[in-house]
């Protein structure tokens, strides 16, 4: 298994980092996982360097701090992926509200964007996410922080963590992880309200970069809306829906998604080594 180094990145930003021969890739996780999630998806890309950000108030990060709208968290996690030289962005259910916006940001900074679950900033939802949202947080108010509350928010049914219970050690690690969430943002819902942040077609319509949606077909209908608006209105964009997988559908089966993901990462670079020749042999 890939051995990771946790790093300081500035900001109130913790991440975990691999170093490899081929370009940066950035990973931004889920709410509520943290930067460990990706290790075992690590182990079948070991020749990209990995860069996984701990998302506000997940892992080693610090809290969102409570004037923080998407824009201004997108800007701030976009500095510091560019900083890094990271090349190809990737996220998975919630954090692929932040990826969207940093596109819509930094337009021309990254080679490709990967969406796994996507959804879009102001929904659709599922509805079922807000209602254990709801009792989650009715928890939080009664007991405080434990493992009562990570029960709840992993429940059956729940469709965030739809088809992971059919993977012992993938249920396992993630009740770890979610285990260790603090539950701050739950005082004043800023996780909410930056989920809630609409994404606009117009807008979603500047994303010029090459774009992969991976779906798991067990997945909520809602991810599906969502990709198939995505899939519509950006442009150079490419979905693959996966047999068998639901919402964590980057995190199931690593074998399964590699080839998907390491061929769009490919395309782009092989585009772009392509490019640089026909530039030299221009100038010759």
């Amino acid at each position: 298994m890939a051995r990771a180094a946790v790093v300081n990145l500035g900001d109130g930003f913790a991440a975990r980092v691999l170093p490899g021969k081929e370009d940066v890739v950035f990973w931004i996780h889920g709410y509520t996982l943290d930067s460990t999630c990706w290790i075992r998806l690590w182990d079948h890309l070991p020749n990209w360097a990995h860069i996984s950000i701990d998302l506000p108030g997940h892992g080693n990060s610090l809290p969102l701090n409570g004037s923080d709208e998407l824009s201004t968290l997108a800007r701030k996690i976009g500095t510091l992926a560019i900083a890094h030289r990271a090349r190809h962005l990737i996220a998975l259910s919630f954090g692929t509200v932040i990826a969207l916006q940093i596109a819509l940001e930094y337009p021309d900074a990254f080679a490709t964007l990967t969406l796994g679950a996507p959804f879009m900033g102001g929904g659709p939802f599922d509805p079922q996410v807000w209602i254990r949202y709801k009792e989650v947080k009715a928890l939080f108010r009664q007991a405080g922080y434990g493992p009562k509350i990570r029960d709840c928010w992993m429940g059956p049914g729940t469709s965030l963590f739809r088809n992971i219970e059919s993977r012992p050690q993938l249920w396992d690690q993630l009740r770890h992880q979610v285990g260790r969430h603090p539950w701050w943002e739950l005082s004043d819902d800023s996780y909410f309200w930056l989920w809630h942040t609409p994404h606009g077609v117009k807008e979603l319509c500047r994303i010029g970069l090459p774009t992969l949606l991976l779906v798991g077909e067990e997945d909520c209908e809602a991810v599906k809306q969502c990709a198939h608006v995505l899939e519509r209105v950006i442009s150079r964009c490419q979905r693959c829906d996966l047999p068998g997988l639901g919402h964590l559908c980057l995190l199931e089966d690593p074998a399964y998604v590699q080839p998907f993901i390491e061929q769009h990462w490919r395309a782009k670079v092989h585009q772009r080594r392509s490019t640089v020749s026909n530039d030299h042999a221009a100038h010759d």
